[in-house]
């Protein structure tokens, strides 16, 4: 092991010494570490990571890593931010397009010396990156800035904000170029100045032991051999794959404690290439253990190992593409929210069963690489599988994050699955995209528990120009062995099908309608049940339980259905609320509000103890204070906004505790000084309506706790506003 970790090391150095061509001024490799924190970017240009996760760009002229190579793209996982400092005249060629592999960077900034942009700068913004500044009033010409590899995408409406002096030459030109609007551009007052970075320390990195080093900018490795385990501790990413990775071949656990958040490496996604994700290669693994802060799992990081065991906790919201093609785990429990990138679970042929729970986001595959785009077929390929549930509508975004579809099944998602018998739909979708069940041989029975479908490729739809491994027919589902279609009797559904060709009298079954059921149920699972006594909890809970195990009887009949939808529905309006706790001042009289003017009674005789009194001036005191210290630890998370129709969006957030409501805002302006609409709402869901269309409208929440003031008013007490607001366009 020691050999080879050794023989690594070298090639580290042999590389970085090559990429800064013979130039010794600065100092680019730490001998115990192996990774660039600092090097050279031009010939006079020099650039350093600091431990707050800022890449410094410093010096004068022009930015050319043609030249000087790459050093940062070790790190680039890390790095939050980019600063160009005054004196950078031209950002140049490869130099600042390496921003696109900088997948969290949210803010870049330009300075004033900037005269121009080169050719080939272009950035792909991530979901992360929202503002770019640019000091500079002399740039002239902006077409060279390209947003993406196929140059496609445009930059009006990406959700970044541009952040210029007014009525300058660099806002002309990028009105002009990128054809921003007003919506794209905010100004620079015109007495400030640039910032300035204060920390120009270089990042240092975990050292390099006998077992152990870095894998990224706080965190580090751990080997055991005789555990066959290793282990990643820490905060923040997994970024570094260098050291690490020479137990690839003995690897059979991975266990990556709380503080990790995300699981990535340098990738490479192109048909022919070998990838390179953070546990490419690990030829013995088994399982992996992911502890509760982990929010992300990057592009190939499990590519075609034999994994077979991981739980994803609630935290992870992101699957990168083709994270786990190839692999072979058993089961997988998505959840909520979740965004799940282009061939993620591709040929993962010992999965039997797939569940797609509400609102999850599919990516466009963008494997092909080149700018190029392919449908999502995020379970193609699974041989082994036999059933798949889908819960909602899924959004369908392509590899650059912006929006194609919602509220659908999405193209080629469970194609090629050869083994597949039982598919059972429900909830909100609208169609049904071309493939989306394409050579699913062995279907037997298709339950369509949704009423709403509108659009469906007709049977025996013919595509011209079919791609590699697909014949021409673009039928939504595979009817070759003349599955059942079970369906709610006179519904929009029904119909659709009927129309497009795949419903027969001879294959079809007529299924109760569970849309009340679903309904009841998502809104029984919200209330929060601490304030109720147990006995109306118990019953209730019993209700709801009961509601759950029909839902999942697809045998079910509609007077059992409607019967469960009336026993919940019961059951959450006898829930009874506890009775107040007893008072300090009368442990016999909760609701004692005595005149603090009359005098209390001495003890008697028998022992009898004095009342205390309390004011209504003093218990709104007292109420006001217990409001403020609950409403003081609020904190909205998970905040959504959605364009759902025509005219209107939807804004989401998770439940806060103790919360009696919430105040609920959009405006078409960021700092809500202008056209804001409110909302007061006691559910954590709210629709505006009436928008102006095309228009783009920011949204933010807060909570609110009441109390009763000394003349017995409700008065509310607010939380901070959701620390970050959505922005969304308007249909």
């Amino acid at each position: 092991m020691k050999t080879k970790r050794i023989i690594s090391l070298l090639a580290s150095l042999a590389m970085i010494v090559t990429a800064v061509t013979g130039t010794m001024t600065v100092s680019v490799v730490s001998a115990a570490e192996g990774i660039p924190t600092s090097g050279k970017c031009g010939e006079s240009a020099t650039w350093l990571i600091n431990s707050d996760g800022v890449l410094v760009i410093s010096g004068t002229g022009e930015i050319d890593t043609n030249n000087f190579g790459q050093g940062w793209s070790k790190l680039n996982y890390g790095i939050n931010e980019v600063v160009v400092e005054e004196g950078i005249t031209v950002a140049s060629n490869a130099a600042v397009s390496t921003f696109i592999g900088f997948p969290n960077l949210s803010k870049i900034i330009f300075p004033s010396s900037l005269t121009k942009f080169n050719s080939c700068f272009y950035i792909i913004p991530s979901q992360n990156l929202k503002d770019i500044y640019v000091y500079s009033k002399n740039i002239k010409d902006a077409s060279d800035i390209y947003i993406s590899p196929s140059m496609a995408t445009p930059w009006a409406g990406s959700g970044v904000i541009w952040h210029v002096y007014k009525e300058s030459a660099t806002e002309k030109s990028l009105r002009n170029d990128l054809k921003l609007t007003d919506e794209d551009i905010e100004y620079i007052p015109d007495d400030e100045q640039m910032p300035t970075v204060s920390n120009k320390t270089p990042l240092k990195l975990e050292p390099v032991g006998e077992t152990s080093g870095p894998a990224g900018f706080s965190t580090k490795y751990e080997w055991d051999e005789t555990k066959k385990t290793l282990t990643f501790s820490g905060k923040g990413l997994i970024t570094i794959a260098d050291y690490y990775k020479q137990y690839a071949e003995e690897t059979e656990h991975i266990v990556i404690e709380k503080g990790i958040t995300v699981i990535d490496a340098n990738t490479q996604l192109s048909d022919n290439a070998d990838f390179t994700g953070s546990f490419c290669g690990f030829t013995a693994l088994k399982d992996v253990q992911l502890s509760d802060t982990i929010q992300e799992i990057g592009d190939c990081a499990f590519y075609k190992t034999p994994l077979e065991e991981i739980t994803f906790p609630d935290s992870l919201n992101i699957i990168g593409e083709a994270a786990f093609y190839g692999t072979k785990i058993k089961s997988i429990n998505l959840h909520k929210g979740m965004a799940i990138g282009g061939k993620a679970f591709y040929e993962c042929n010992s999965l039997k069963d797939v569940k797609i729970p509400n609102n999850v986001l599919f990516r466009n595959s963008n494997i092909n690489g080149a700018g190029m785009q392919r449908p999502p077929s995020t379970f193609s390929n699974c041989i082994g599988l036999e059933t798949a549930t889908i819960e909602n509508g899924c959004a369908i975004y392509d590899a650059f994050m912006n929006k194609i579809y919602e509220n659908g099944i999405v193209e080629c998602l469970f194609s090629n699955c050869t083994s597949l018998k039982t598919i059972i739909m429900r909830g909100d979708f609208d169609f049904i995209h071309n493939k989306a069940f394409y050579n699913c041989t062995s279907l037997t029975d298709i339950y369509m528990y949704n009423t709403g479908l509108t659009t469906i490729t007709a049977k025996g739809t013919n595509l011209a120009g079919a791609g590699a491994g697909f014949t021409n027919y673009a039928d939504s589902f595979d009817t070759s062995n003349n599955p059942t279609f079970h369906v709610v009797k006179g519904s929009t559904t029904e119909q659709t099908l009927k129309d497009a060709g795949y419903l027969t009298a001879d294959n079809t079954v007529y299924l109760a309608d569970t849309t009340a059921l679903e309904t009841a149920i998502s809104e029984a699972e919200a209330i929060e049940t601490d304030k109720y006594t147990d006995e109306s909890v118990s019953a209730f809970t019993e209700a709801l339980e009961n509601a759950k195990a029909l839902l999942d009887n697809m045998n079910a009949t509609q007077d059992e259905v409607d019967n469960a939808v009336k026993a919940i529905n019961d059951a959450k309006n006898a829930l009874e609320e506890k009775k107040a706790e007893p008072s300090e001042s009368d442990p016999t009289d909760p609701s004692d509000s005595s005149d603090p003017t009359t005098p209390t009674k001495p003890t008697s005789p028998t022992g009898g103890n004095v009342k205390k009194t309390t004011s209504p001036a003093q218990k709104a005191s007292e109420a006001k204070a217990d409001a403020e210290k609950a409403i003081k630890q609020a904190k909205i998370v998970s905040l959504t906004a959605k364009a759902k129709g025509k005219k209107k969006i939807t804004v989401s957030w998770k439940k806060v505790a103790k919360a009696a409501g919430y105040e609920v805002q959009a405006s078409t302006k960021k700092n809500f000084k202008k056209n804001v609409i409110k909302k007061a709402t006691t559910k954590n869901k709210v629709v505006f309506k009436k928008l102006k269309s095309k228009k783009k409208y920011f949204v933010r929440v807060r909570a609110y706790k009441t109390y009763k003031d000394a003349k017995g008013k409700t008065q509310k007490v607010y939380s901070k506003w959701v620390k970050s607001k959505k922005k969304v366009k308007v249909k």
